[in-house]
C-alpha cells in the first residue's frame, strides 16, 4: 500500500469509524485515539497485511476490537481502584479522614515510582499500558513467572505504601 491510497482510504473512512467508535459510548478523545490507532496500525503493517474481502469491513472490526480493548483496560484500573477503596473504608486512618480519590492516585503515583526499576516497568506495563503478563513476558523476553513475581512485589509495596498490608 503506497502512501496515496492510504490517505485515500483515511479521508473516506475517518469519520465514519470515528462516529462508529462513538456509537459504543466512548468519549470523543478516546474515539479518536482509537481511530488513529487502527490508522497506524494499517500504516505499519502495510507491507505483510493481506485484506480478504471488503477494506471497510476490515476496518470496522479493527475499531471494535480497539474499543473492546479500551473497555478492557479501563475496567483493570477501576478494579484496582476499587479495591483500593473498599481496603481503605476498612483502615483506621482512611476511615478518620476522608482521602480524595485524587489524592490516593498520588499516593499510588508516588509509590509506584519508588518500585525497583524492572518491577516498576512490569506494573506500568500491566496497569497503564493494560498489557497481559504473556505480551509483557514477550516484550521483555521474561518468563511470566517472573512478571507474576514483579507484579505480586509491587502491589504488596504499594499496599504497604498504603497502610494496606493483608
Amino acid at each position: 500500500m503506497d502512501l496515496r491510497l492510504f490517505e485515500h482510504i483515511y479521508k473516506q473512512y475517518a469519520d465514519e469509524l470515528l462516529r462508529y467508535a462513538l456509537s459504543y459510548r466512548c468519549g470523543q478523545r478516546e474515539s479518536e485515539e482509537i481511530v488513529q490507532d487502527v490508522f497506524l496500525s494499517l500504516w505499519e503493517r502495510r507491507n505483510d497485511l493481506t485484506v480478504e474481502g471488503d477494506i471497510r469491513q476490515y476496518l470496522y472490526k479493527a475499531v471494535k476490537y480497539k474499543v473492546f480493548d479500551f473497555f478492557r483496560k479501563e475496567s483493570r484500573k477501576q478494579l484496582l481502584i476499587d479495591e483500593l477503596r473498599l481496603q481503605a473504608c476498612d483502615f483506621q486512618c482512611f476511615t478518620e479522614q476522608e482521602v480524595s480519590f485524587n489524592e490516593i492516585q498520588k499516593l499510588i503515583g508516588h509509590a509506584v515510582e519508588k518500585l525497583p526499576c524492572r518491577c516498576r516497568e512490569i506494573y506500568v506495563m500491566s496497569r497503564d499500558q493494560g498489557l497481559n503478563n504473556r505480551d509483557i513476558a514477550g516484550k521483555l523476553s521474561i518468563s511470566e513467572k517472573t512478571v507474576e513475581q514483579h507484579l505480586t512485589k509491587a502491589l504488596k509495596y504499594i499496599r504497604q505504601k498504603l497502610g494496606l498490608a493483608r
